[in-house]
């Protein structure tokens, strides 16, 4: 019974109708129009199916910072509800910044560091997302937790089955809290999200705490995020009805989950590139002369899933995807392609390695 499990309370829910929200809002549109070219794929009955006594769970992969305003403002666009959003207490420091954060819509999850932090932790995401749900909340979550696990998996992330044992949990007792709390019932959906981009942008971030430099970002950081960012593909998927999937565990969800998140992954040229310079590797040396062959063989490889490529067609020539990728990052022109930079190929390479497998 999820009233044995799951505490209830309005109290949980933080107002989002104070000037910290709307002075947010009205700086990440702005933001979203200046700092990026986003380019929105949206299915188009999410409008009216929200309109249908329904609740959102949107769960994306998570490459970037970015995601946790670049998600919202299309949905803002569209009229939809702007869901709260999940992110761990590390990257926010500070009481003061921790309040702000909540009128903000954003809901802290403790990083845990032992085992009985982590069941803390995972009974207190569980309550958020029932309670928002039962509210009539939308939430928007990252379940992999970490925008790392292609650095240190070289894969994305499974995602962690808290999120959707507490969707499952609320479909199945949903009738049991409306007589409880004398709320109305909702439908619960689960959008799976993906944002690719041209250049992620806290990539050498990422890289340099990979060699033992982690940091706690402070919120105030989030200004970072206002410089040109290129081409971004924002994808929202299918919804999944999660009345649909009850027979499902809360692991075989979250799989069933990544799944659609990891079909929704778009084929770039800096992707193409970054792996056509690790198959060009020859013992510790790139060998430079035979970058522009394998960019044709990766396109072949790659021929099943055009339907995905975006930025780059397979009529186009090797050397025109390298010299597009060269002229924005320099990183990619043919005399300073380095053996020291591998890990950054490796990063973009990465990204799309589900497909090359």
């Amino acid at each position: 019974m999820v009233t044995n499990t799951a505490k209830l309370s309005r109290k949980l829910i933080t107002s989002r109708n104070n000037w910290a929200f709307y002075l947010a809002k009205f700086l990440g549109m702005r933001g979203f129009k200046l700092f990026a070219r986003p380019h929105v794929e949206f299915q188009a009955d999410l409008v009216q199916l929200r309109k249908e006594q329904s609740t959102f769970l949107y769960a994306s992969l998570h490459k970037s910072l970015w995601e946790t305003s670049g998600i919202l403002i299309p949905l803002e666009k569209k009229k939809l509800p702007v869901p709260y959003t999940g992110m761990g207490d590390n990257l926010v420091r500070g009481r003061f910044f921790q309040r702000l954060a909540k009128r903000l819509g954003v809901f802290l999850i403790k990083r845990a560091r032992n085992r009985r932090e982590m069941l803390e932790s995972a009974k207190m995401l569980k309550d958020y997302i029932i309670n928002y749900i039962a509210h009539g909340h939308d939430v928007m979550v990252f379940p992999e937790g970490t925008r790392k696990s292609i650095l240190t998996e070289g894969q994305y992330g499974k995602f962690f089955p808290t999120v959707f044992e507490a969707l499952l949990e609320y479909e199945k007792n949903k009738d049991q809290i409306m007589e409880k709390l004398n709320l109305p019932t909702y439908n619960s959906y689960i959008i799976p999200v993906n944002v690719d981009y041209s250049r992620v942008r806290e990539d050498w971030e990422m890289l340099g705490e990979r060699k033992g430099k982690p940091r706690t970002l402070n919120i105030l950081d989030s200004l970072k995020m206002m410089k040109n960012i290129r081409d971004t593909y924002i994808t929202y998927g299918e919804p999944i009805n999660v009345a649909h999937h009850l027979d499902m565990t809360r692991k075989e969800l979250a799989a069933f989950t990544r799944e659609k998140c990891l079909n929704l992954v778009k084929i770039l040229p800096i992707n193409i590139v970054s792996a056509s310079i690790l198959d060009s590797v020859e013992g510790d040396r790139i060998n430079k002369d035979k970058i522009e062959n394998n960019i044709g063989r990766t396109i072949e490889r790659l021929q099943s899933f055009q339907n995905r490529f975006r930025g780059v067609t397979t009529d186009n020539h090797p050397r025109e995807i390298w010299q597009k990728v060269a002229s924005y990052v320099v990183y990619f022109r043919k005399k300073y392609i380095d053996e020291k930079y591998l890990a950054f190929y490796r990063l973009y390479a990465s990204y799309i390695g589900h497909y090359l497998k």
